[in-house]
């Protein structure tokens, strides 16, 4: 398996980003450092991948992904409605120079295909914390991040050598990044509501 390495601190390989946001617009899986843990990555609205992802993970289909954007414009196709709360969610969490590793649920945009939200008419999305990232997203678009792991595991890949072997077999190519990551995955808040509901405290301590 292909592994590209890249150090947190080196100014971005435009080159690099092109070929890993050209194998993902391919339909291809790519294992990628977000700011917290390794995750499988695809195209958000590309079915054949989003399928190989829950083969790969033994995950149930009506369990969506969260989906990466690169900006808050993203969000007008991937969402609809967005409450008051969630605005001021995101202005303190998002719209800010250090960003927080943040996923909030919303209303999706109803133009969506279904198996993008696993049926759901919410849509959980997070607004990508390193410029590696954003970069690829800026040329690709969106896509899906899910923790390089078997569905129901505990514990949550900082290196890549904690990612399972089955798992790093069946991807196409793996980004290390040589800058160690935290290991804790994203907070997650409901927000499709005008009251806040707190569903998983990860790296962001937030009090509701």
């Amino acid at each position: 398996m292909k592994t590209l390495k890249i150090n947190g601190s080196d100014k971005i390989n435009k080159n690099l980003v092109n070929e890993i946001a050209g194998l993902l617009m391919e339909g291809k899986i790519v294992i990628l450092p977000t700011g917290t843990v390794y995750g499988l990555s695809c195209k958000y609205d590309s079915r054949d991948p989003i399928d190989r992802i829950h083969e790969i993970k033994k995950r149930n289909r009506n369990h969506p992904f969260i989906i990466l954007i690169s900006r808050l414009d993203d969000l007008k196709k991937l969402a609809s409605g967005i409450s008051l709360t969630a605005r001021r969610i995101i202005k303190k969490f998002w719209d800010i120079k250090d960003l927080k590793p943040l996923t909030l649920i919303l209303k999706k945009n109803s133009a969506l295909e279904s198996f993008i939200t696993g049926g759901s008419p919410n849509i959980a999305i997070r607004l990508a914390e390193t410029n590696f990232l954003r970069e690829i997203i800026n040329v690709c678009g969106p896509i899906i991040s899910t923790s390089a792991t078997i569905s129901g595991t505990k514990t949550y890949p900082k290196k890549i050598e904690g990612i399972p072997m089955e798992i790093r077999k069946h991807v196409d190519l793996i980004v290390e990044n040589t800058a160690s990551l935290t290991g804790i995955e994203s907070t997650i808040i409901d927000v499709t509501g005008e009251t806040p509901v707190l569903l998983r405290e990860g790296a962001v301590k937030i009090i509701l």
